[in-house]
């Protein structure tokens, strides 16, 4: 198996086990390699650091445990192989610049800083360019919900859908509205222009 295979593989292994002791030596004796080895090889495939990405994706896990769930911070920290609380607000604020207390109140949830999952050969990255856009106005709204975790992806696309209906149903009758004005305003010319063009007795 090539070397993007193996870190495939182990990727996948690694995803399932974040809640779990994850040694140097526990990794490398999973992927059957030495220490050295993998983390060199590790850091070839994907670019990151494997203890680094593994710590990453714990402190993501955590994040949405911290928004979906009302568990107390210290059962989280624990859950994800940190060993006090005081240990992981630490870690959990360099990665999120917030610490999970004020991270789980917060109004809004962003995606800064959170890790996704690697997912090596599902796609090929497109190429880009940077540009500079003139500065734009933007109008949108927001939308809240409540689930359990299982749930989120169903309700994201329930949310997507009626979002879709709403706004489509506003702008049919928008449009409908800016159609009758205007046939108002085309109706009022001719009868002036007919009234003008009436000649004096």
């Amino acid at each position: 198996m090539d070397q993007a295979g193996i870190i495939r593989d182990l990727l996948t292994w690694l995803e399932g086990h974040l809640d779990q002791p994850l040694s140097l030596d526990n990794v490398a004796a999973k992927a059957g390699y030495s220490k050295w080895h993998l983390q060199r090889m590790f850091k070839d495939v994907t670019g990151h650091a494997i203890g680094a990405y593994i710590r990453a994706r714990r402190l993501s896990k955590s994040a949405v445990a911290l928004r979906l769930t009302a568990r107390p911070i210290l059962d989280i920290a624990l859950q994800y192989r940190f060993d006090s609380q005081q240990t992981f607000t630490r870690a959990f604020k360099k990665q999120f610049s917030l610490t999970p207390a004020l991270y789980r109140r917060s109004p809004d949830w962003s995606s800064y800083g959170m890790r996704p999952p690697l997912r090596l050969g599902e796609f090929a990255m497109p190429k880009y360019e940077i540009i500079t856009l003139p500065e734009t106005h933007l109008i949108g709204t927001t939308q809240s919900y409540t689930c359990s975790l299982e749930q989120i992806s169903e309700f994201r696309h329930q949310m997507r859908v009626q979002f879709w209906r709403d706004f489509l149903s506003h702008a049919r009758r928008s449009r409908l509205s800016c159609m009758v004005s205007t046939k108002r305003i085309q109706a009022r010319k001719k009868t002036t222009s007919r009234r003008c063009s009436t000649p004096p007795r």
